[in-house]
């Protein structure tokens, strides 16, 4: 893969608008591997060998055990409850509100995409526009995240993809190399910025758009 630059984020955005594929998810599926872009920067995920799945669900299962032996556990249905009722946080407000700014930002690569490229003045001026949504966006996506963690079936669903995101994300160097993001799950879990949750996004996505 050639170095990212301007030109290549928009031949990239292009290639997305003709298959279709979700262009607020900035990525593109090849050879089992599906390749995204965070800040500028390229990253792809691979899919799992049988090994880091069995990892992943091992971790699921023991979480899973421990949180149903305990009596602080609290299910999704129940949380989202609490939230509303103890704090006047609405989730379901915030994932409309995630909805919307997904669709700005839908609409903003479609406007960026049928800008001439001899605009650059303006080109920029979009590309601020976006990066603005964009930001907005993964605060909400982050923020309903974190609201529902302490959820049961949130916490053992997160673990899951957690483990497999850790162990098959990639970060590009230099052409055609790649090296992992994190050494391994301990470090993964340290990491508060936004690449891990874009991880998680992509091992989600592979998986559901790869068929055996």
């Amino acid at each position: 893969m050639e170095q990212l630059n301007p030109e290549k984020i928009e031949e990239i955005k292009e290639i997305l608008k003709e298959m279709d594929i979700n262009p607020v998810n900035q990525s593109l599926i090849q050879d089992n591997k599906l390749i995204f872009i965070y800040k500028d920067k390229v990253y792809r995920c691979k899919m799992p060998t049988q090994i880091q799945q069995t990892e992943a669900e091992y971790k699921q299962n023991q979480l899973k055990v421990k949180l149903i032996q305990s009596d602080d556990t609290i299910t999704r249905k129940r949380l989202i409850k609490v939230l509303k009722e103890k704090q006047d946080i609405d989730i379901a407000q915030l994932e409309k509100d995630k909805e919307k700014l997904r669709k700005d930002l839908q609409d903003m690569y479609l406007d960026l995409a049928i800008i001439p490229s001899d605009d650059p003045d303006k080109i920029e001026e979009l590309k601020d526009k976006k990066n603005k949504i964009e930001e907005k966006f993964m605060e909400v996506t982050i923020e309903v995240i974190e609201l529902l963690s302490p959820a049961l079936e949130e916490q053992v669903k997160a673990i899951y993809y957690k483990s497999l995101a850790s162990s098959c994300v990639e970060k590009q160097i230099k052409e055609d190399e790649f090296e992992k993001v994190w050494k391994d799950y301990s470090e993964f879990e340290k990491d508060d910025t936004g690449i891990s949750y874009k991880s998680i996004e992509a091992i989600q996505t592979l998986l559901l758009n790869i068929k055996d």
